[in-house]
């Protein structure tokens, strides 16, 4: 055994991007002999994370602490507040849990707070606090939830700062330095592009149109609907996974492809991977809602599949990823997707140079390159404790 890890990732309620990368930093580092647990505020469903990640839990070490506050919370707003939930467990979870048995570990990581946490390693996947530097959301209610949120994050800086800051994409780690000062190492998340490329040659492919996301408000995924109103010759299918308020969003949904009297939008929700697959298989091109990704795992996903993206002209899936395929690919409104959409399919062979140059760019984010950028961080932070360490009180 090479060491003990404690990874703490407090929510798992929804299984997105975030449990994604916390579950293969525990799976990377166990597999290179590490003993690693994972702490927790809420249960972990095995089965719900090998349909949707193909990852095996079932030998992980997961302790589940619940905590009543931050469950009421939850209750009380309809899943709202999700900033300061998170910053009241971890807050918890520092000033007790660490505190008792933190030191039985010899690394510390956390992959949810997105703060400069006390943590050994904090992985952020936005900074928590960037919104005080922004406009938007000017509103009463949004100063004092923002204040809330600094107040919270204020008591993690009285105690030691985070060994070493890492995040997913350089157009993060730019925000993290705008609110900390502090230039963040990359570490791209890990997407299974074996997996995904199985259908990458197929060429005979439909005028199909997919969107993966979560279906929360924020994604604005009704706004996909207008550009199918434009372009019904083909056929737009919207999937991902759900939670409890997610109805909200299918509303909208529906209420838009009736208004428009539209039968070429299909709506599939928790779909498993080889659903995904399916799909992918036969569409034509990947939409990515008009929405700053921070990395965008179901852009790659889709790119190995062999799809032509189209993604907003902002965030790690624009500056980190789509960008090395073409700048033709980004749009600063989605309204500007029919049009581009009609280009490429009208400019002879422009659509099978993208969908090559796609395929390829997207070997940049496989697993095992994850893995060994992973490796060589915590191996360093390692390094540096013990040598710290031989030398207290010298």
């Amino acid at each position: 055994m090479k060491g003990r890890i404690l990874l703490a990732h407090v929510f798992f309620d929804i299984l997105g991007g975030g449990e994604f990368l916390a579950l293969n930093v525990a799976r990377a580092l166990k597999e290179s002999g590490y003993d690693v647990t994972i702490f927790t505020c809420t249960p972990v469903n095995a089965s719900e994370v090998k349909k949707f990640f193909n990852i095996d839990i079932s030998d992980f070490n997961i302790i589940v602490k619940r905590m009543t506050i931050v469950d009421i919370i939850k209750k009380v707003s309809r899943g709202r507040f999700s900033r300061l939930r998170r910053l009241m467990a971890y807050r918890r979870f520092f000033d007790v849990y660490m505190t008792k048995v933190g030191r039985d570990y010899d690394l510390v990581m956390e992959t949810q707070s997105n703060i400069v946490s006390p943590a050994d390693i904090s992985y952020i996947h936005y900074p928590a606090l960037v919104y005080l530097y922004e406009k938007k959301g000017s509103g009463i209610h949004w100063k004092l939830y923002n204040w809330a949120v600094k107040v919270y994050a204020a008591g993690f800086e009285k105690g030691i700062m985070s060994g070493r800051v890492l995040t997913n994409s350089s157009w993060t780690a730019a925000q993290i330095y705008k609110v900390h000062h502090i230039v963040a190492d990359v570490v791209y998340p890990p997407v299974d592009i074996e997996y995904f490329s199985k259908v990458a040659d197929n060429d005979k492919r439909e005028k199909l149109v997919v969107t993966v996301s979560r279906f929360t408000v924020e994604k604005g995924l009704d706004k996909i609907v207008d550009v199918a109103a434009k372009l019904r010759d083909y056929t737009f299918v919207l999937m991902g996974a759900t939670y409890e308020y997610s109805y909200k969003v299918l509303d909208a949904i529906e209420k838009k492809v009736r208004e428009y009297k539209l039968d070429n939008v299909v709506v599939r929700t928790d779909v498993p991977r080889h659903g995904m697959l399916s799909y992918m298989r036969d569409a034509r091109f990947y939409l990515h809602p008009e929405f700053t990704e921070h990395f965008g795992i179901a852009v790659v996903e889709a790119m190995a599949a062999g799809l032509v993206p189209l993604v907003y002209r902002d965030g790690g899936a624009w500056y980190d990823i789509v960008s090395r395929v073409d700048g033709l690919l980004g749009y600063s409104s989605i309204n500007e997707v029919p049009k581009v959409i009609k280009y490429i399919e009208s400019n002879g062979g422009l659509y099978e140079k993208l969908r090559k140059r796609s395929v390829e760019v997207s070997k940049l984010f496989t697993y095992e390159n994850f893995k060994k950028n992973l490796l060589e961080k915590v191996e360093y932070v390692l390094q540096v404790k013990r040598i710290a360490a031989s030398h207290t009180g010298a």
